[in-house]
């Protein structure tokens, strides 16, 4: 008797997921697709117009940390991409280093094939100065202007 009492007292449950259940259920697979992702490209060049030809980028988010990179290709190219290979940069404000390694019998030579060095303050956040801001709605190429010594 006490055991009918008990039960009448519990709400039934129904072997039906429930309509906000089966929504959020739905709804997993959405996330973080569609996102505002921003640019998905850019350029770094030197302030004489010419193109860093080889080396890395990087961007460091100033609110969380978060790190953007991506090779220099020869025409002063980049696609910048998170950890997990997603390209593009969010929107936000961004600290900037350009890193380019140059083997010291390169610059010996009189028709070497990396243009213009970039100068080694640039490949430290404390030191390099750039910075880029990206707005919401932003989707053209990110320029990086780099000045020569």
């Amino acid at each position: 008797m006490t055991n009918r009492i008990i039960k009448a007292l519990l709400p039934r449950r129904s072997h039906r997921p429930s309509a906000t259940l089966l929504a959020a259920l739905l709804l997993i697979p959405l996330a973080g697709c569609g996102g505002t992702v921003g640019p998905m490209s850019g350029i770094v060049r030197f302030d004489d117009g010419s193109p860093v030809t080889a080396g890395s980028i990087e961007f460091r988010s100033l609110p969380d940390q978060a790190r953007f990179a991506s090779r220099i290709a020869p025409d002063g190219s980049f696609e910048p991409a998170d950890q997990d290979g997603q390209v593009g940069l969010p929107p936000g404000s961004y600290e900037v280093v350009v890193v380019q390694i140059v083997l010291t019998e390169d610059l010996t030579h009189d028709a070497h094939t990396h243009g213009n060095t970039v100068p080694r303050r640039y490949a430290d956040y404390y030191t390099s100065g750039l910075k880029v801001d990206i707005a919401t709605d932003q989707s053209e190429p990110v320029e990086v202007i780099l000045e020569t010594e």
